[in-house]
């Protein structure tokens, strides 16, 4: 969880070399289906999708409002605030974001629009 915890801490600080100490080389993330875009492969190429996604942004806040472990997961639901970088139009929503872990290092993460369809695929329920 510590780990988990880190990472979005290094996120807010967009602080691109703490997020490459917590994820593995041969990372994976699989973006919420929303989002347009397949799996992507590679700690370059996993900071630089989270890079310019945050790039929209002249603030960005995620905040975990619950963690939970199941195995060698965590789930994390966050609720990111912040404002557009063209419009500086607010915002707020609620995502949820899987993680895998091995040996202390993010290996796989999965984004989640829909905080139930996160559980189920944790194998966890309410």
């Amino acid at each position: 969880v510590e780990i988990v915890r880190a990472l979005y801490s290094a996120m807010e600080a967009r602080d691109v070399r703490r997020v490459g100490e917590l994820a593995r080389s041969d990372i994976e993330w699989i973006p919420d289906r929303r989002v347009g875009a397949g799996p992507i492969r590679g700690r370059d190429k996993v900071i630089e999708f989270f890079t310019d996604r945050a790039s929209m942004f002249s603030e960005i806040h995620p905040e975990v409002e619950q963690v939970r472990e199941r195995n060698d997961q965590v789930l994390v639901f966050l609720r990111v605030a912040g404002s557009g970088s063209a419009s500086g139009a607010g915002f707020e929503i609620r995502i949820a974001h899987l993680w895998t872990l091995r040996d202390r290092k993010l290996v796989r993460g999965q984004g989640f629009g829909n905080r139930n369809e996160a559980l189920e695929a944790a194998g966890l329920r309410e």
